[in-house]
């Protein structure tokens, strides 16, 4: 049996504190975006391992992965150029954030409306914070 894997597998997680949400800033192929911190899921890792991984190298903070809100499947990413299977989690964490030197976004915590509205975030984290914000998951 063959193992078929989705190519470029992404894992980014929702976290909410007093009615922000947490937000990295960061340039990608010289555009400026807004998304939720996260990244690729490596050999060997589970989405949820990844994500715990990735929170922790980006921003020094413990999370725990609550539920899968969005898995908008295989897309094509008009920054990029190139296709990604992005997966949502709504995540809870706490305790500061401290972004270390090496890495190349910036950290918020940002007023949903404000970050939907941007012209800055791309549509499956759009539907993912509206997701959250409700309360809803995918099941």
């Amino acid at each position: 049996m063959i193992d078929i894997q989705p190519h470029n597998v992404r894992v980014y997680g929702v976290l909410l504190r007093a009615g922000r949400v947490l937000i990295a800033a960061e340039a990608v192929f010289g555009r400026d975006i807004l998304k939720f911190p996260g990244g690729g899921v490596e050999t060997g890792e589970t989405p949820e391992q990844a994500l715990v991984r990735e929170f922790m190298e980006e921003g020094n903070l413990a999370v725990t992965p609550a539920y899968l809100l969005h898995v908008p499947g295989t897309l094509f990413s008009p920054w990029t150029h190139s296709e990604y299977t992005p997966i949502y989690y709504r995540v809870h964490g706490d305790g500061a954030l401290r972004t270390p030197d090496h890495e190349k976004i910036e950290l918020i915590f940002m007023e949903p409306d404000k970050a939907m509205t941007s012209g800055r975030m791309a549509a499956p984290e759009i539907l993912a914070l509206k997701r959250a914000l409700r309360g809803e998951d995918t099941l």
